[in-house]
């Protein structure tokens, strides 16, 4: 009875709490006291849990080994910072900032790394041609490696985002094209049964986009993979990464990897014209504040067949959040449920994943496949 009740539960240590609860029950009968402990247990253990480090769907040892359910088309477990996938591993240690350096001098500083450096003769960057039928993992290697022995004029930082951003949403967006690409060929329409297009906004120098082109060679799925790369200019950097990576791969080449200078307004109506003719992908990697919500709205009003997106710069992005989740939340998490909302009403899929932390702060991807 609230007369028995004598102060605050919030403001009782906890270990005098949880006497008062078993000297409250000591004095009822056994059956009402079974009750009331069982029902306290359960509440406790409600309150105890926290919602923001969810157990795992399934039995974790149990894992696919691509880290998704066997029958499930999303991650087992969310996880804030996962470990690294790819082969440029930045150290947790040092702070975002540090890896902010070339891709030689960041090989250079590290022991084991610079042994790849000094193989073969010295001042000899030539690396072999790998054929179609490599795996990505030697893919990926081989390219990293060329670029630190080439001296490319990229940061380290930029590599390993790049390298886990594929990693991570790679494999989800090129199932949902080649799906959508079987079941158009059975329904006989008249569209370019075998192409993927991979669509990379605000991409800069456009690593990431190439490595989808890299990691695809033709002959090793059904379908051709092809990159748009658009930004509002073509930094000179572009052209030397993709002959670097072609000396690897022959087939990143000025065919498979297209550079359009155009700010992203002004390209919007051609990527809606182009919906029809190929499955179309659209990726982009820190399209800087309300450029993401610009990506989305193209990927949306042209249809593509999945998205995947790291947003940054999250000022003013959460406008239409309620002020409740936005407090909760935060701006930058507010901003990315609404924009995950608005993608499940145009009747996509949406889930979340991350990279690690060490790469950057800003470490979420949302990552959406249209379920039509």
């Amino acid at each position: 009875p609230p007369s028995r009740i004598t102060h605050s539960a919030g403001r009782w240590p906890r270990t005098q709490h949880a006497t008062h609860l078993i000297n409250f029950a000591s004095q009822r009968p056994a059956t009402t006291t079974i009750m009331f402990l069982s029902n306290t247990v359960l509440i406790v253990a409600l309150f105890a849990h926290n919602p923001r480090n969810m157990p795992p769907l399934t039995n974790t040892n149990e894992r696919h080994s691509s880290d998704y359910g066997v029958r499930q088309n999303h991650p087992t477990s969310y996880d804030d910072n996962p470990p690294f996938k790819g082969p440029l591993r930045l150290k947790d240690m040092c702070s975002p900032e540090y890896h902010r350096r070339r891709i030689r001098g960041y090989y250079l500083d590290d022991e084991m790394l610079r042994q790849t450096l000094t193989e073969g003769k010295t001042g000899d960057v030539s690396s072999p041609k790998l054929s179609a039928s490599s795996s990505t993992s030697n893919i990926l290697k081989a390219i990293v490696d060329h670029l630190a022995r080439s001296d490319a004029p990229v940061d380290a930082k930029e590599v390993a985002e790049s390298l886990e951003f594929y990693l991570r949403t790679g494999k989800r967006l090129l199932g949902a094209a080649k799906r959508v690409l079987k079941n158009r060929k059975a329904n006989g329409d008249d569209v370019d049964m075998d192409t993927i297009t991979i669509r990379d906004f605000c991409c800069g120098h456009g690593l990431t986009g190439q490595l989808f082109v890299a990691c695809n060679p033709p002959g090793k799925t059904a379908s051709h993979v092809r990159a748009v790369l658009v930004d509002q200019f073509q930094p000179q950097s572009h052209a030397v990464l993709r002959d670097i990576i072609s000396e690897v791969c022959p087939w990143v080449s000025e065919e498979s990897v297209i550079f359009v200078s155009s700010p992203l307004e002004d390209y919007a109506s051609t990527a809606v014209d182009s919906r029809d003719n190929d499955a179309s992908i659209v990726i982009s990697t820190h399209a800087c504040g309300s450029l993401t919500d610009g990506v989305i709205q193209i990927a949306i009003d042209s249809q593509a067949v999945a998205l995947a997106c790291m947003p940054c710069c999250y000022t003013g992005t959460a406008d239409g959040a309620p002020f409740g989740v936005k407090r909760m939340l935060g701006v930058g998490l507010a901003a990315d449920v609404r924009r995950s909302f608005i993608l499940q009403s145009h009747a996509y899929h949406v889930d979340f994943a991350t990279i690690p932390k060490a790469i950057t702060p800003m470490n979420r991807l949302i990552v959406a496949e249209r379920r039509s």
